[in-house]
Protein backbone atom coordinates (compact mmCIF):
# COMPACT_ATOMS: atom_id res chain seq x y z
CA UNK A 1 0.00 0.00 0.00
CA UNK A 2 2.72 2.33 0.97
CA UNK A 3 4.62 1.65 -2.37
CA UNK A 4 1.45 2.47 -4.46
CA UNK A 5 0.99 5.60 -2.61
CA UNK A 6 4.87 6.72 -3.06
CA UNK A 7 4.66 5.81 -6.71
CA UNK A 8 1.34 7.89 -6.86
CA UNK A 9 2.86 10.84 -5.42
CA UNK A 10 6.35 10.46 -7.70
CA UNK A 11 3.93 10.65 -10.82
CA UNK A 12 2.04 13.80 -9.90
CA UNK A 13 5.60 15.47 -9.60
CA UNK A 14 6.21 14.06 -12.51
CA UNK A 15 3.51 15.91 -14.39
CA UNK A 16 3.92 19.23 -16.24
CA UNK A 17 2.61 22.11 -13.92
CA UNK A 18 -0.85 23.14 -16.16
CA UNK A 19 -1.91 19.35 -15.04
CA UNK A 20 -0.40 19.59 -11.84
CA UNK A 21 -3.17 22.52 -11.42
CA UNK A 22 -5.46 20.56 -13.22
CA UNK A 23 -5.62 17.33 -10.58
CA UNK A 24 -5.25 20.17 -7.52
CA UNK A 25 -8.41 22.19 -8.64
CA UNK A 26 -10.34 18.80 -9.50
CA UNK A 27 -9.42 17.81 -5.64
CA UNK A 28 -10.47 21.40 -4.66
CA UNK A 29 -13.73 21.31 -6.44
CA UNK A 30 -14.38 17.97 -4.99
CA UNK A 31 -13.83 18.84 -1.30
CA UNK A 32 -16.09 21.67 -1.95
CA UNK A 33 -18.45 19.68 -3.41
CA UNK A 34 -18.78 17.53 -0.36
CA UNK A 35 -19.33 20.23 2.03
CA UNK A 36 -15.61 20.40 3.40
CA UNK A 37 -15.42 24.18 2.77
CA UNK A 38 -12.53 24.49 5.30
CA UNK A 39 -10.39 22.01 3.47
CA UNK A 40 -11.23 23.02 -0.30
CA UNK A 41 -10.16 26.50 1.03
CA UNK A 42 -6.83 25.21 1.51
CA UNK A 43 -6.37 23.55 -1.35
CA UNK A 44 -7.32 26.24 -3.55
CA UNK A 45 -5.59 29.11 -1.38
CA UNK A 46 -2.47 26.70 -2.31
CA UNK A 47 -2.85 26.57 -5.95
CA UNK A 48 -3.36 30.34 -6.07
CA UNK A 49 0.21 30.55 -3.93
CA UNK A 50 1.17 28.90 -6.52
CA UNK A 51 -0.32 29.91 -9.92
CA UNK A 52 -1.91 33.24 -9.03
CA UNK A 53 -3.00 33.76 -12.42
CA UNK A 54 -5.29 30.48 -11.69
CA UNK A 55 -8.52 32.12 -12.31
CA UNK A 56 -10.49 29.12 -11.70
CA UNK A 57 -9.02 28.76 -7.95
CA UNK A 58 -9.75 32.41 -7.78
CA UNK A 59 -13.07 31.62 -8.29
CA UNK A 60 -13.40 28.86 -6.01
CA UNK A 61 -11.99 30.59 -3.05
CA UNK A 62 -14.08 33.43 -3.40
CA UNK A 63 -17.25 31.01 -3.50
CA UNK A 64 -15.90 28.85 -0.47
CA UNK A 65 -15.21 32.25 1.70
CA UNK A 66 -18.73 33.60 0.74
CA UNK A 67 -20.19 29.93 1.31
CA UNK A 68 -18.47 29.99 4.60
CA UNK A 69 -20.08 34.05 5.44
CA UNK A 70 -16.43 35.58 5.12
CA UNK A 71 -17.63 38.27 2.93
CA UNK A 72 -14.55 40.36 3.87
CA UNK A 73 -12.09 38.07 3.23
CA UNK A 74 -13.62 37.54 0.06
CA UNK A 75 -12.99 40.57 -1.31
CA UNK A 76 -9.36 40.35 -0.15
CA UNK A 77 -8.65 37.31 -1.71
CA UNK A 78 -7.73 38.55 -5.21
CA UNK A 79 -3.90 37.95 -5.88
CA UNK A 80 -1.96 41.32 -6.24
CA UNK A 81 0.39 39.48 -9.03
CA UNK A 82 -2.88 38.03 -10.85
CA UNK A 83 -3.47 39.44 -14.56
CA UNK A 84 -5.64 43.16 -14.44
CA UNK A 85 -8.57 41.69 -16.66
CA UNK A 86 -8.57 38.76 -13.96
CA UNK A 87 -8.74 41.10 -11.11
CA UNK A 88 -11.04 43.51 -12.74
CA UNK A 89 -13.23 40.46 -12.95
CA UNK A 90 -12.99 38.89 -9.26
CA UNK A 91 -13.98 41.76 -7.88
CA UNK A 92 -16.94 42.61 -10.26
CA UNK A 93 -17.88 38.98 -9.52
CA UNK A 94 -18.21 39.89 -5.69
CA UNK A 95 -20.37 43.31 -6.13
CA UNK A 96 -24.49 43.59 -6.67
CA UNK A 97 -26.86 45.05 -8.95
CA UNK A 98 -26.10 46.89 -12.43
CA UNK A 99 -22.66 47.89 -11.60
CA UNK A 100 -21.66 43.84 -11.90
CA UNK A 101 -23.44 43.37 -14.71
CA UNK A 102 -22.17 46.18 -16.40
CA UNK A 103 -18.33 45.70 -14.85
CA UNK A 104 -18.97 42.27 -16.62
CA UNK A 105 -20.50 42.81 -19.67
CA UNK A 106 -17.62 45.36 -20.47
CA UNK A 107 -14.85 43.37 -19.58
CA UNK A 108 -16.12 40.69 -21.63
CA UNK A 109 -15.88 42.22 -24.73
CA UNK A 110 -11.88 42.77 -23.95
CA UNK A 111 -9.45 39.93 -25.51
CA UNK A 112 -7.76 36.80 -23.09
CA UNK A 113 -10.43 37.32 -20.73
CA UNK A 114 -11.44 34.03 -19.13
CA UNK A 115 -14.37 32.65 -20.10
CA UNK A 116 -15.99 31.36 -17.10
CA UNK A 117 -16.47 35.25 -15.58
CA UNK A 118 -19.54 34.91 -18.88
CA UNK A 119 -21.53 32.87 -15.85
CA UNK A 120 -20.63 35.42 -12.98
CA UNK A 121 -22.64 37.90 -15.47
CA UNK A 122 -25.46 35.18 -15.90
CA UNK A 123 -25.47 35.35 -11.88
CA UNK A 124 -25.57 39.02 -11.81
CA UNK A 125 -28.30 38.99 -14.16
CA UNK A 126 -30.14 36.31 -12.38
CA UNK A 127 -30.33 38.45 -8.97
CA UNK A 128 -31.59 41.53 -10.61
CA UNK A 129 -34.61 39.88 -12.09
CA UNK A 130 -33.27 39.30 -15.89
CA UNK A 131 -33.46 35.84 -16.78
CA UNK A 132 -33.39 35.65 -20.36
CA UNK A 133 -30.25 37.77 -20.29
CA UNK A 134 -28.85 35.11 -17.93
CA UNK A 135 -30.06 32.51 -20.02
CA UNK A 136 -28.27 33.55 -22.79
CA UNK A 137 -25.26 33.91 -21.47
CA UNK A 138 -25.45 30.64 -19.44
CA UNK A 139 -26.17 28.45 -23.02
CA UNK A 140 -23.56 30.90 -24.97
CA UNK A 141 -20.87 29.55 -21.81
CA UNK A 142 -22.19 25.58 -22.28
CA UNK A 143 -21.89 26.68 -26.39
CA UNK A 144 -17.74 25.80 -25.45
CA UNK A 145 -17.93 23.74 -22.09
CA UNK A 146 -21.41 21.41 -22.94
CA UNK A 147 -20.59 19.16 -19.53
CA UNK A 148 -19.63 22.38 -17.26
CA UNK A 149 -21.51 21.24 -13.99
CA UNK A 150 -21.69 25.41 -12.92
CA UNK A 151 -23.07 26.54 -16.33
CA UNK A 152 -25.57 23.69 -16.29
CA UNK A 153 -26.76 24.89 -12.93
CA UNK A 154 -27.13 28.72 -14.16
CA UNK A 155 -28.87 27.66 -17.13
CA UNK A 156 -30.91 25.63 -14.62
CA UNK A 157 -31.58 28.56 -12.23
CA UNK A 158 -32.44 30.61 -15.65
CA UNK A 159 -34.68 28.70 -17.22
CA UNK A 160 -36.76 28.00 -13.16
CA UNK A 161 -36.93 31.57 -13.09
CA UNK A 162 -38.31 32.03 -16.30
CA UNK A 163 -41.33 29.70 -15.18
CA UNK A 164 -40.01 26.98 -17.45
CA UNK A 165 -40.06 24.10 -14.99
CA UNK A 166 -40.22 21.45 -17.15
CA UNK A 167 -36.82 22.55 -19.39
CA UNK A 168 -35.42 23.64 -16.13
CA UNK A 169 -35.73 19.61 -14.63
CA UNK A 170 -33.89 18.13 -17.20
CA UNK A 171 -31.07 20.32 -17.24
CA UNK A 172 -30.64 19.97 -13.64
CA UNK A 173 -30.84 15.96 -14.08
CA UNK A 174 -28.37 16.50 -16.73
CA UNK A 175 -25.91 18.53 -13.92
CA UNK A 176 -26.45 15.23 -11.65
CA UNK A 177 -26.22 12.69 -14.17
CA UNK A 178 -22.54 13.98 -14.93
CA UNK A 179 -22.10 14.70 -11.06
CA UNK A 180 -24.42 12.41 -8.73
CA UNK A 181 -25.47 14.42 -5.45
CA UNK A 182 -24.00 17.97 -6.69
CA UNK A 183 -25.88 20.33 -3.97
CA UNK A 184 -26.95 22.98 -5.83
CA UNK A 185 -28.92 21.67 -8.85
CA UNK A 186 -30.09 18.85 -6.46
CA UNK A 187 -31.62 21.06 -3.74
CA UNK A 188 -33.37 23.37 -7.03
CA UNK A 189 -34.63 20.05 -8.44
CA UNK A 190 -35.92 19.23 -5.47
CA UNK A 191 -37.57 22.53 -4.99
CA UNK A 192 -38.82 22.49 -7.94
CA UNK A 193 -41.20 18.77 -7.24
CA UNK A 194 -41.98 20.28 -4.23
CA UNK A 195 -43.83 22.97 -6.14
CA UNK A 196 -45.41 20.79 -8.45
CA UNK A 197 -46.60 18.83 -5.33
CA UNK A 198 -44.38 15.83 -5.29
CA UNK A 199 -42.74 15.56 -1.94
CA UNK A 200 -41.71 12.13 -2.92
CA UNK A 201 -39.71 12.90 -5.76
CA UNK A 202 -38.52 16.73 -3.97
CA UNK A 203 -37.41 13.84 -0.96
CA UNK A 204 -35.88 11.60 -2.96
CA UNK A 205 -33.64 13.59 -4.92
CA UNK A 206 -32.30 15.13 -1.19
CA UNK A 207 -32.00 11.95 0.50
CA UNK A 208 -30.14 10.85 -3.14
CA UNK A 209 -27.76 13.57 -3.06
CA UNK A 210 -26.92 13.42 0.58
CA UNK A 211 -25.78 9.64 1.01
CA UNK A 212 -23.02 11.17 -1.64
CA UNK A 213 -22.10 14.56 0.39
CA UNK A 214 -23.82 14.02 3.44
CA UNK A 215 -21.94 17.05 5.16
CA UNK A 216 -22.87 19.63 2.38
CA UNK A 217 -24.60 22.68 4.10
CA UNK A 218 -26.84 23.05 0.72
CA UNK A 219 -28.11 19.74 0.77
CA UNK A 220 -28.80 19.99 4.89
CA UNK A 221 -30.61 23.39 4.44
CA UNK A 222 -32.63 22.53 1.26
CA UNK A 223 -33.87 19.04 3.02
CA UNK A 224 -34.97 21.45 6.46
CA UNK A 225 -37.28 23.01 4.01
CA UNK A 226 -38.47 19.87 2.72
CA UNK A 227 -39.39 18.73 6.32
CA UNK A 228 -40.78 22.30 6.76
CA UNK A 229 -43.28 22.00 3.89
CA UNK A 230 -43.94 18.51 5.11
CA UNK A 231 -44.88 19.86 8.28
CA UNK A 232 -41.88 17.96 10.13
CA UNK A 233 -40.56 20.81 12.37
CA UNK A 234 -38.79 18.48 14.38
CA UNK A 235 -36.67 17.01 12.09
CA UNK A 236 -36.07 20.21 10.35
CA UNK A 237 -34.58 22.27 13.43
CA UNK A 238 -32.24 19.11 14.29
CA UNK A 239 -31.01 19.28 10.53
CA UNK A 240 -30.33 23.17 10.93
CA UNK A 241 -28.90 22.64 14.29
CA UNK A 242 -26.31 20.31 12.38
CA UNK A 243 -25.37 23.06 9.94
CA UNK A 244 -24.60 25.24 13.31
CA UNK A 245 -21.72 23.11 13.63
CA UNK A 246 -20.30 23.44 10.31
CA UNK A 247 -18.35 26.15 9.05
CA UNK A 248 -21.65 28.22 7.23
CA UNK A 249 -22.88 32.11 7.97
CA UNK A 250 -24.79 31.53 11.25
CA UNK A 251 -27.29 34.67 10.95
CA UNK A 252 -28.79 32.78 7.91
CA UNK A 253 -29.66 29.48 10.00
CA UNK A 254 -30.80 31.45 13.16
CA UNK A 255 -33.28 33.11 10.64
CA UNK A 256 -34.47 29.92 9.46
CA UNK A 257 -34.75 28.62 12.92
CA UNK A 258 -36.94 31.50 14.03
CA UNK A 259 -39.44 30.81 11.02
CA UNK A 260 -39.50 27.45 12.11
CA UNK A 261 -40.14 28.08 15.66
CA UNK A 262 -42.59 30.52 14.10
CA UNK A 263 -43.98 27.69 12.20
CA UNK A 264 -44.45 25.38 15.11
CA UNK A 265 -46.49 28.41 17.20
CA UNK A 266 -43.60 28.92 19.17
CA UNK A 267 -43.35 32.74 19.41
CA UNK A 268 -40.85 32.74 22.56
CA UNK A 269 -38.29 30.84 20.29
CA UNK A 270 -39.17 32.40 17.21
CA UNK A 271 -38.42 35.88 18.76
CA UNK A 272 -34.96 34.35 20.99
CA UNK A 273 -33.76 32.92 17.36
CA UNK A 274 -34.64 36.26 15.20
CA UNK A 275 -32.65 38.22 17.99
CA UNK A 276 -29.32 35.89 17.71
CA UNK A 277 -29.79 36.63 14.06
CA UNK A 278 -30.08 40.12 14.33
CA UNK A 279 -27.18 40.89 16.72
CA UNK A 280 -24.71 39.18 13.97
CA UNK A 281 -26.55 41.53 11.05
CA UNK A 282 -28.71 44.10 12.30
CA UNK A 283 -30.97 44.34 9.04
CA UNK A 284 -30.98 40.42 8.59
CA UNK A 285 -34.29 40.60 6.16
CA UNK A 286 -36.35 37.08 7.53
CA UNK A 287 -35.13 37.62 11.15
CA UNK A 288 -36.23 40.96 10.84
CA UNK A 289 -40.19 39.36 9.37
CA UNK A 290 -40.07 36.78 12.40
CA UNK A 291 -39.86 39.53 14.25
CA UNK A 292 -42.59 41.49 13.05
CA UNK A 293 -44.93 38.19 12.59
CA UNK A 294 -44.43 37.98 16.27
CA UNK A 295 -45.66 41.54 17.40
CA UNK A 296 -48.06 40.80 15.01
CA UNK A 297 -49.22 37.66 17.03
CA UNK A 298 -49.10 39.92 20.23
CA UNK A 299 -51.50 42.34 18.57
CA UNK A 300 -48.82 45.23 18.30
CA UNK A 301 -49.87 46.27 14.87
CA UNK A 302 -47.44 49.25 14.87
CA UNK A 303 -44.93 47.61 16.15
CA UNK A 304 -45.36 44.93 13.25
CA UNK A 305 -45.59 47.05 10.78
CA UNK A 306 -42.62 49.05 11.56
CA UNK A 307 -40.69 45.58 11.09
CA UNK A 308 -42.50 44.76 7.78
CA UNK A 309 -41.58 48.59 6.24
CA UNK A 310 -37.66 48.24 7.48
CA UNK A 311 -38.01 44.49 5.47
CA UNK A 312 -39.67 46.46 2.21
CA UNK A 313 -37.20 48.75 2.15
CA UNK A 314 -34.46 46.24 2.50
CA UNK A 315 -36.08 44.07 0.08
CA UNK A 316 -38.37 46.17 -2.22
CA UNK A 317 -38.87 43.38 -4.50
CA UNK A 318 -39.84 40.57 -1.95
CA UNK A 319 -43.70 40.19 -2.61
CA UNK A 320 -44.08 38.58 0.51
CA UNK A 321 -43.42 41.22 2.64
CA UNK A 322 -45.66 43.42 0.99
CA UNK A 323 -48.41 40.44 1.34
CA UNK A 324 -47.98 40.90 5.32
CA UNK A 325 -47.97 44.36 5.61
CA UNK A 326 -51.16 44.09 3.88
CA UNK A 327 -52.41 41.68 6.41
CA UNK A 328 -51.20 43.66 9.36
CA UNK A 329 -53.01 46.32 8.04
CA UNK A 330 -56.43 44.28 7.28
CA UNK A 331 -55.85 43.11 11.26
CA UNK A 332 -55.95 46.86 12.49
CA UNK A 333 -58.92 47.90 10.38
CA UNK A 334 -57.04 49.34 7.39
CA UNK A 335 -58.69 47.48 5.09
CA UNK A 336 -57.79 49.94 2.19
CA UNK A 337 -54.17 50.31 2.84
CA UNK A 338 -54.71 46.64 2.81
CA UNK A 339 -55.55 46.24 -0.26
CA UNK A 340 -53.17 49.19 -1.57
CA UNK A 341 -50.60 46.46 0.14
CA UNK A 342 -51.93 43.78 -1.94
CA UNK A 343 -51.64 45.32 -4.87
CA UNK A 344 -48.25 45.69 -4.76
CA UNK A 345 -47.83 42.25 -4.39
CA UNK A 346 -49.01 41.10 -7.36
CA UNK A 347 -47.39 43.58 -9.38
CA UNK A 348 -44.28 42.08 -8.16
CA UNK A 349 -45.75 38.43 -8.36
CA UNK A 350 -49.38 37.66 -9.27
CA UNK A 351 -49.28 34.15 -8.90
CA UNK A 352 -48.01 34.31 -5.31
CA UNK A 353 -50.58 31.90 -3.44
CA UNK A 354 -50.41 33.65 0.25
CA UNK A 355 -51.33 37.47 -1.83
CA UNK A 356 -54.12 35.14 -3.55
CA UNK A 357 -55.27 34.35 0.55
CA UNK A 358 -54.86 37.63 1.84
CA UNK A 359 -56.42 39.12 -1.59
CA UNK A 360 -59.67 36.87 -0.63
CA UNK A 361 -59.72 37.48 3.11
CA UNK A 362 -59.69 41.58 2.61
CA UNK A 363 -62.03 41.25 -0.47
CA UNK A 364 -64.59 39.25 1.79
CA UNK A 365 -64.05 41.81 4.08
CA UNK A 366 -64.84 44.79 2.22
CA UNK A 367 -68.09 42.57 1.12
CA UNK A 368 -67.04 41.38 -2.39
CA UNK A 369 -67.82 37.54 -2.34
CA UNK A 370 -67.27 37.18 -5.64
CA UNK A 371 -64.06 38.45 -6.16
CA UNK A 372 -63.05 37.04 -2.83
CA UNK A 373 -64.12 33.66 -4.08
CA UNK A 374 -61.92 33.86 -7.35
CA UNK A 375 -58.82 34.59 -5.22
CA UNK A 376 -59.57 31.85 -2.95
CA UNK A 377 -60.23 29.28 -5.78
CA UNK A 378 -56.64 29.95 -7.30
CA UNK A 379 -55.11 29.43 -3.91
CA UNK A 380 -57.30 26.12 -3.48
CA UNK A 381 -56.25 25.22 -7.02
CA UNK A 382 -52.96 24.45 -5.54
CA UNK A 383 -53.41 23.61 -1.78
CA UNK A 384 -56.93 22.13 -1.53
CA UNK A 385 -56.32 21.70 2.30
CA UNK A 386 -55.52 25.61 2.80
CA UNK A 387 -57.08 25.80 6.30
CA UNK A 388 -57.70 29.80 5.70
CA UNK A 389 -58.46 29.56 2.28
CA UNK A 390 -61.31 26.53 2.90
CA UNK A 391 -62.58 28.74 6.14
CA UNK A 392 -63.30 31.65 4.18
CA UNK A 393 -64.34 30.21 1.31
CA UNK A 394 -67.03 28.71 3.93
CA UNK A 395 -68.34 31.90 4.82
CA UNK A 396 -68.88 33.31 1.86
CA UNK A 397 -70.68 30.28 0.36
CA UNK A 398 -73.06 29.96 3.64
CA UNK A 399 -73.94 33.85 3.11
CA UNK A 400 -74.78 32.87 -0.40
CA UNK A 401 -77.54 30.45 0.96
CA UNK A 402 -75.20 27.22 -0.16
CA UNK A 403 -74.77 25.37 3.32
CA UNK A 404 -74.27 21.87 1.35
CA UNK A 405 -70.89 23.89 -0.78
CA UNK A 406 -69.98 25.49 2.07
CA UNK A 407 -70.13 22.30 3.97
CA UNK A 408 -67.03 20.52 3.00
CA UNK A 409 -64.93 23.36 3.51
CA UNK A 410 -65.73 23.56 7.21
CA UNK A 411 -65.52 20.21 7.57
CA UNK A 412 -62.15 20.07 5.92
CA UNK A 413 -60.89 22.67 8.40
CA UNK A 414 -62.83 21.26 11.11
CA UNK A 415 -61.45 17.32 10.74
CA UNK A 416 -57.56 19.22 10.31
CA UNK A 417 -57.31 20.79 13.60
CA UNK A 418 -59.02 18.46 16.46
CA UNK A 419 -59.29 21.80 18.51
CA UNK A 420 -61.12 23.97 16.63
CA UNK A 421 -64.22 24.45 17.83
CA UNK A 422 -65.26 27.77 15.39
CA UNK A 423 -65.20 25.27 12.25
CA UNK A 424 -67.41 22.49 14.27
CA UNK A 425 -69.89 24.98 14.87
CA UNK A 426 -70.01 26.14 11.16
CA UNK A 427 -70.96 22.13 10.54
CA UNK A 428 -73.32 22.64 12.42
CA UNK A 429 -74.36 25.66 10.96
CA UNK A 430 -74.35 24.35 7.33
CA UNK A 431 -76.16 21.49 8.52
CA UNK A 432 -78.87 23.29 10.00
CA UNK A 433 -79.08 25.12 6.82
CA UNK A 434 -79.81 21.87 5.37
CA UNK A 435 -82.55 20.63 7.27
CA UNK A 436 -80.75 18.75 8.89
CA UNK A 437 -81.59 19.35 12.35
CA UNK A 438 -79.81 16.12 14.95
CA UNK A 439 -76.58 16.33 13.12
CA UNK A 440 -76.40 19.96 13.58
CA UNK A 441 -77.18 19.32 17.41
CA UNK A 442 -74.42 16.80 17.34
CA UNK A 443 -71.96 19.21 15.41
CA UNK A 444 -72.75 22.19 18.06
CA UNK A 445 -72.03 19.33 21.03
CA UNK A 446 -68.79 18.66 19.46
CA UNK A 447 -67.92 22.23 19.16
CA UNK A 448 -68.80 22.57 22.96
CA UNK A 449 -66.73 18.99 23.60
CA UNK A 450 -63.24 21.38 22.37
CA UNK A 451 -63.70 24.39 23.95
CA UNK A 452 -66.10 24.46 26.85
CA UNK A 453 -66.11 28.60 26.78
CA UNK A 454 -66.92 28.93 23.22
CA UNK A 455 -70.12 31.46 23.62
CA UNK A 456 -71.08 31.11 20.33
CA UNK A 457 -70.97 27.02 20.08
CA UNK A 458 -72.99 27.16 23.26
CA UNK A 459 -75.68 29.80 21.69
CA UNK A 460 -75.68 27.90 18.04
CA UNK A 461 -76.50 24.87 20.57
CA UNK A 462 -79.64 26.53 21.83
CA UNK A 463 -80.81 27.88 18.56
CA UNK A 464 -80.52 23.69 17.13
CA UNK A 465 -82.19 22.94 20.43
CA UNK A 466 -85.35 24.99 19.93
CA UNK A 467 -85.97 23.70 16.21
CA UNK A 468 -85.50 20.01 17.75
CA UNK A 469 -88.43 21.86 20.21
CA UNK A 470 -86.31 20.63 23.17
CA UNK A 471 -87.13 24.20 25.07
CA UNK A 472 -85.52 23.18 28.49
CA UNK A 473 -82.59 22.31 27.31
CA UNK A 474 -82.07 25.11 24.26
CA UNK A 475 -82.73 27.95 27.31
CA UNK A 476 -79.69 25.57 29.30
CA UNK A 477 -77.78 26.29 26.23
CA UNK A 478 -78.63 29.78 25.97
CA UNK A 479 -77.62 30.65 29.75
CA UNK A 480 -74.14 28.76 29.37
CA UNK A 481 -73.64 31.17 26.25
CA UNK A 482 -74.23 34.41 28.47
CA UNK A 483 -71.97 32.55 31.69
CA UNK A 484 -69.15 32.35 29.10
CA UNK A 485 -69.16 35.57 27.32
CA UNK A 486 -71.37 37.79 29.59
CA UNK A 487 -71.88 40.93 27.04
CA UNK A 488 -72.36 38.38 24.10
CA UNK A 489 -75.95 40.18 22.84
CA UNK A 490 -77.62 37.62 21.51
CA UNK A 491 -78.17 35.09 23.73
CA UNK A 492 -80.67 37.08 26.04
CA UNK A 493 -82.36 37.90 22.96
CA UNK A 494 -83.11 34.22 22.51
CA UNK A 495 -83.22 33.12 26.18
CA UNK A 496 -85.74 36.41 27.23
CA UNK A 497 -88.01 35.19 24.39
CA UNK A 498 -87.94 31.10 24.94
CA UNK A 499 -88.60 32.28 28.61
CA UNK A 500 -91.89 34.46 27.85
CA UNK A 501 -93.59 32.76 24.61
CA UNK A 502 -92.76 29.59 25.30
CA UNK A 503 -91.77 28.18 28.98
CA UNK A 504 -94.51 30.74 30.36
CA UNK A 505 -91.71 32.56 32.58
CA UNK A 506 -92.09 36.13 31.96
CA UNK A 507 -90.90 36.89 35.34
CA UNK A 508 -87.73 35.14 34.72
CA UNK A 509 -87.65 36.48 31.27
CA UNK A 510 -87.62 40.14 32.33
CA UNK A 511 -84.08 40.78 33.53
CA UNK A 512 -82.65 39.09 29.95
CA UNK A 513 -85.05 41.42 27.83
CA UNK A 514 -83.32 44.41 29.52
CA UNK A 515 -79.88 43.55 29.29
CA UNK A 516 -80.81 42.52 25.84
CA UNK A 517 -81.14 46.27 24.75
CA UNK A 518 -78.46 47.48 27.47
CA UNK A 519 -75.76 45.57 24.99
CA UNK A 520 -78.00 47.50 21.68
CA UNK A 521 -79.86 44.56 20.48
CA UNK A 522 -82.44 45.66 17.97
CA UNK A 523 -85.40 46.64 19.53
CA UNK A 524 -87.80 45.47 16.59
CA UNK A 525 -89.48 48.48 16.54
CA UNK A 526 -90.54 49.09 19.83
CA UNK A 527 -91.83 45.95 20.56
CA UNK A 528 -89.30 44.60 23.25
CA UNK A 529 -89.79 47.69 25.17
CA UNK A 530 -93.41 47.67 25.18
CA UNK A 531 -92.93 44.01 26.17
CA UNK A 532 -90.76 45.22 29.06
CA UNK A 533 -93.14 47.75 30.12
CA UNK A 534 -96.05 45.52 30.35
CA UNK A 535 -94.41 42.95 32.40
CA UNK A 536 -92.60 45.84 35.05
CA UNK A 537 -96.66 47.14 35.35
CA UNK A 538 -97.72 43.18 36.05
Amino acid sequence: MKTVATTALVLLFALPLHAKDAIGLARAERLAQHGQFTEARVAATALLKADPTHADAARLLQDLLLAMGLTKEAKAAIPDAAPDAMKRGLAARLRSGKAAIAELTALLKEPGVPARFRLDLAAAQLALGRAPGAESNANLFLKDNPEDLEGLTLLGDALAARGRATSARKVYERALTLSPGLARPAAALAELYALANDEEKSRAVLQEALTVHPQHPTLLRALADDHVRAGEYDEALRGLGQLLTLPVPKVDVHARLSEIHRAKRDYVAAETCAKTALALQKDHPRALRTLGFVKQKRKDYPGALADYTTVAKLRPKWAQIHVDIAFVHFLADKVILAQKAIDVAFKLDKDLPDAHLKAGLILFARGKGKDAKKSLAIVLKKDDTNIAANRTMGYILLDEGKPKNALKHFALVAETDPTDSASMRMVGRCQLGMGKVDDAIASFRAAVGRNGKDAFAYFDLGKGLERAEKWDDAAAAYKRAIAAEADFVHPYGYLAKLLDEVLNEPDEALPHYKRFLELDGDDEGGSISARIEQLEKK
